[in-house]
Protein backbone atom coordinates (compact mmCIF):
# COMPACT_ATOMS: atom_id res chain seq x y z
CA UNK A 1 0.00 0.00 0.00
CA UNK A 2 1.23 3.55 -0.97
CA UNK A 3 2.43 5.60 1.99
CA UNK A 4 3.82 9.10 3.42
CA UNK A 5 6.35 10.54 5.83
CA UNK A 6 4.94 13.08 7.81
CA UNK A 7 7.37 14.90 9.75
CA UNK A 8 6.27 15.91 13.83
CA UNK A 9 7.87 17.79 16.62
CA UNK A 10 8.51 15.73 19.50
CA UNK A 11 5.39 17.30 21.78
CA UNK A 12 2.98 16.74 18.59
CA UNK A 13 4.41 12.92 18.05
CA UNK A 14 3.89 12.63 22.32
CA UNK A 15 -0.16 13.94 21.65
CA UNK A 16 -0.59 11.38 18.85
CA UNK A 17 0.82 8.30 20.97
CA UNK A 18 -0.94 9.41 23.82
CA UNK A 19 -4.66 9.62 21.77
CA UNK A 20 -3.30 5.99 19.94
CA UNK A 21 -2.86 4.64 23.46
CA UNK A 22 -6.23 5.82 25.18
CA UNK A 23 -8.30 4.69 21.40
CA UNK A 24 -6.12 1.35 21.94
CA UNK A 25 -5.26 1.45 18.31
CA UNK A 26 -1.77 2.06 16.42
CA UNK A 27 -0.27 5.72 16.29
CA UNK A 28 -0.41 4.85 12.17
CA UNK A 29 -3.55 3.71 12.48
CA UNK A 30 -5.03 7.00 14.38
CA UNK A 31 -3.31 9.19 12.11
CA UNK A 32 -4.72 7.68 9.00
CA UNK A 33 -8.03 8.19 10.09
CA UNK A 34 -7.49 11.28 11.47
CA UNK A 35 -6.32 12.73 7.97
CA UNK A 36 -8.74 11.17 5.69
CA UNK A 37 -11.46 12.32 8.16
CA UNK A 38 -10.10 15.90 7.89
CA UNK A 39 -10.17 15.38 4.31
CA UNK A 40 -13.37 14.29 3.62
CA UNK A 41 -15.01 17.20 6.03
CA UNK A 42 -12.55 19.62 4.11
CA UNK A 43 -14.11 18.36 0.84
CA UNK A 44 -17.87 18.58 2.18
CA UNK A 45 -17.08 21.88 3.30
CA UNK A 46 -15.52 23.30 -0.02
CA UNK A 47 -18.97 21.73 -2.00
CA UNK A 48 -21.33 23.46 0.41
CA UNK A 49 -19.61 26.42 -0.10
CA UNK A 50 -19.73 26.26 -3.77
CA UNK A 51 -23.42 25.16 -3.71
CA UNK A 52 -23.86 28.04 -1.73
CA UNK A 53 -22.40 30.82 -3.66
CA UNK A 54 -24.16 29.27 -6.76
CA UNK A 55 -27.67 29.24 -5.04
CA UNK A 56 -26.82 33.09 -4.31
CA UNK A 57 -25.38 34.39 -7.47
CA UNK A 58 -28.69 32.52 -9.10
CA UNK A 59 -31.13 34.56 -7.04
CA UNK A 60 -28.52 37.78 -6.68
CA UNK A 61 -30.39 39.91 -9.74
CA UNK A 62 -34.08 39.22 -8.82
CA UNK A 63 -32.58 40.52 -5.08
CA UNK A 64 -31.16 43.32 -6.40
CA UNK A 65 -33.94 44.11 -8.28
CA UNK A 66 -36.63 43.86 -5.11
CA UNK A 67 -34.05 45.64 -2.66
CA UNK A 68 -32.28 48.84 -4.55
CA UNK A 69 -29.69 49.32 -2.55
CA UNK A 70 -30.99 52.36 -0.41
CA UNK A 71 -33.06 49.19 0.77
CA UNK A 72 -30.30 46.94 1.61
Amino acid sequence: MPGITIEFTEQELAELRAEAREKGVEVGRLAHDILTEDVVRRRQKQRFVEGAVKFALEYKAEFEREFPHGMR
